[in-house]
């Protein structure tokens, strides 16, 4: 008797928490939901995500955070989110489809996207606005796949926490001496500050400052910011002038000039302003003419870019748009002109875009005329937003704003660097570090698979002197192999780091063991046989790196080992080694216990999606097996890496 009471006490109770987690659960959806309604996503995502933290498997609050995710935080954690829908109810919403191909989109899953963009065109009319937009995102999807397969040489880095926040920090611009930033951000300093619509703060003017090391300072609000948006757009004439964005009359841009080193109130420009939305502009080195984008001059209310020079008497023209071939039926934005105002780079959703805005470059010819705009490519541009490119005054670099996985918030600020060739010079020598008569040997470089796409592999001859050169792209690690007629001597690596500069040099010497009577010593060629039968047994590397001290992995770390996953399902035999590594930083002790929780981190990632872990092999080496030298900050964020093997 006393154990039925127990148990029907025990039925009570568990139905009373079900009927409470209910209710809450209600409540945090109508909470959720009236942020939901009005766009607000990042007011919105924490009721959902209360909501999945008790019940991870209620599909409405996993749909309704994935939108949440794509908009505002994870477009990674989005894809999730409707991928565990799908899985669970693949007819549970009409739109599910479209949210899969956005997500796999913006994910750079290409192909994936046009399968789910696909199947959503078969289940609405074929010649309305939301089917001309799809075919739209199936064609930029196209032109992404095509990015990714040929990357330009160009390093994207992301100018760090104290610059950017877990807000938008967009539309940089720097100082003629290339130490002193402006841009915008929505971020706030001011407790309970006012909103808008979307429910993030108004957008104000920051700057920093970068001293001696490369290091930014914390940044700083603008004096001349008022209560509504403002927003950076030019610093010009020696850096005493300044255009400014304001949303005063549906978007205005505004001139502020210093005096005395004091910035003066803003006035407007009335050349360029109308009753309509103007975004940005920039004025030419000779000050005669402006190019700007507003929304003014077209029927169907897009961004264009427009014109306005001035004529001899100093009086401004009517502004004009420019040619159809630089302004489409979707948005334009963000011109830059270079010093000699024959470069023009402007973002655009149309043209050949992979998704969202993407930078692009058009050249004035000798008669006038701009030509066919060029997509920048990966990794400058991604599926999402690229705008605001700016190049700057000291050096090959440019900057500009993203909106990429692995940034702190919605779009972050980047730095670009081109990344250049090297030439190698190499000189192999014996164990007395002596030089050796080359002619009967060969180098074979060889790019690692963690290596860019544009890293070639060759062979180079080696000269009687035991020298050769090789012209190699940097930022990149080669595997060095010397043979000796056919027979393979010795194998080594070669870190390159990143060179901005042309025409740069880099030594590099190999020792080679002894050779008896120009015959390979059984006992030398040994392990390079071996090394060789382990090359053939490896079916796929991966690289991925982290940020000092850190040993998460981060999103895009994480979209990098879903090759890795879909190869193990696929192979049931394969095996997987993970090496864990570290920088030369701080105590060996602290290093060593580093790389094995990034070694495990990797480990816990791979075992959550499904793989055995006995299928799993971690190794951690501490500072003990570096990537590249650790005098400088490119060569330790090489060391600070895991290294991914699948046998």
């Amino acid at each position: 008797m006393n154990v039925k009471r127990l148990f029907f006490s025990f039925v009570i109770l568990f139905g009373f928490i079900a009927s409470c987690y209910s209710q809450n659960n209600a409540i945090l959806f109508k909470q959720g939901n009236k942020y939901y309604r009005k766009a607000q996503y990042k007011n919105a995502y924490p009721f959902y995500d209360q909501i999945l933290k008790t019940d991870s498997t209620n599909l409405k609050a996993l749909y309704r955070a994935g939108v949440c995710n794509l908009y505002r935080y994870s477009k990674e954690q989005a894809l999730t989110n409707f991928e565990k829908v799908y899985k669970a109810d693949s007819t549970y919403d009409k739109y599910l489809s479209y949210w899969l191909g956005r997500a796999n989109h913006l994910n750079f899953n290409f192909a994936e996207s046009i399968v789910f963009y696909t199947s959503f065109l078969h289940t609405i009319p074929g010649n309305n606005v939301q089917s001309r937009e799809v075919q739209r995102y199936i064609y930029q999807a196209t032109c992404g796949l095509d990015y990714i397969a040929n990357p330009s040489n160009n390093y994207v880095r992301n100018l760090g926490s104290v610059v950017n926040s877990s807000f938008s920090d967009h539309s940089p611009i720097t100082s003629v001496t290339d130490t002193f930033i402006l841009f915008t951000s929505r971020r706030t300093t001011i407790p309970d500050a006012k909103e808008e619509h979307d429910g993030e703060p108004f957008e104000d003017i920051f700057y920093s400052s970068r001293n001696a090391k490369g290091e930014w300072s914390k940044p700083t609000s603008f004096h001349l910011n008022t209560t509504g948006h403002d927003a950076s757009i030019q610093l010009f004439d020696n850096d005493t002038k300044l255009f400014i964005y304001s949303y005063l009359h549906d978007g205005d841009i505004y001139l502020a000039e210093k005096v005395n080193g004091v910035w003066q109130t803003p006035v407007p420009v009335e050349a360029i302003n109308s009753v309509d939305f103007e975004a940005d502009a920039f004025m030419t080195s000779d000050g005669n003419t402006i190019y700007f984008a507003s929304n003014h001059l077209k029927k169907n209310g897009d961004l264009d870019i427009c014109i306005t020079s001035k004529d001899a008497t100093g009086a401004w023209s009517k502004p004009k748009l420019l040619p159809s071939v630089i302004n489409t039926d979707e948005d334009e934005d963000a011109p830059y002109i270079t010093a000699d105002g024959k470069t023009m780079y402007f973002s655009s959703r149309g043209h050949t875009s992979m998704g969202g805005y993407d930078v692009f470059k058009s050249v004035l010819d000798s008669a006038g005329r701009w030509s066919k705009p060029v997509n920048l490519g990966s990794p400058i541009n991604t599926p999402d937003d690229d705008l605001y490119f700016c190049l700057s005054s000291k050096s090959t670099r440019a900057f500009m704003s993203s909106y990429r996985t692995g940034g702190y918030g919605e779009k972050d600020i980047y730095e670009v660097i081109e990344i250049e060739n090297v030439l190698v010079n190499g000189l192999l020598v014996d164990e007395n570090k002596k030089t050796l008569d080359g002619e009967k040997y060969k180098v074979s470089i060889i790019p690692l698979e963690s290596a860019s796409k544009n890293a070639v592999a060759q062979v180079v001859h080696v000269a009687s002197d035991g020298s050769f050169n090789a012209t190699c792209l940097s930022d990149n690690s080669f595997k060095i192999i010397v043979r000796y007629v056919s027979d393979t001597l010795i194998t080594d690596t070669l870190t390159l780091d990143l060179a901005e500069g042309k025409n740069q040099r880099v030594s590099y010497s190999c020792i080679i063991p002894s050779i008896q009577n120009h015959a390979v010593d059984s006992s030398i060629v040994s392990a390079p046989v071996i090394d060789t039968v382990i090359t053939k047994s490896i079916k796929m590397q991966q690289v991925i790196y982290f940020a000092s001290n850190i040993s998460e992995i981060g999103p895009a770390s994480k979209n990098e080992l879903r090759a890795i996953i879909s190869f193990i399902e696929k192979n049931s035999t394969a095996t997987i080694i993970i090496h864990g590594h570290a920088d030369g930083s701080g105590p060996e002790k602290l290093n060593v216990q580093l790389s094995g929780a990034r070694a495990n981190s990797v480990k816990k990632y791979l075992v959550a999606k499904g793989v055995d872990p006995s299928r799993i092999r971690v190794e951690s080496f501490g500072p003990h097996q570096p990537a590249a030298s650790n005098d400088t900050e490119e060569g330790r964020a090489k060391n600070r890496r895991v290294e991914i093997v699948v046998e």
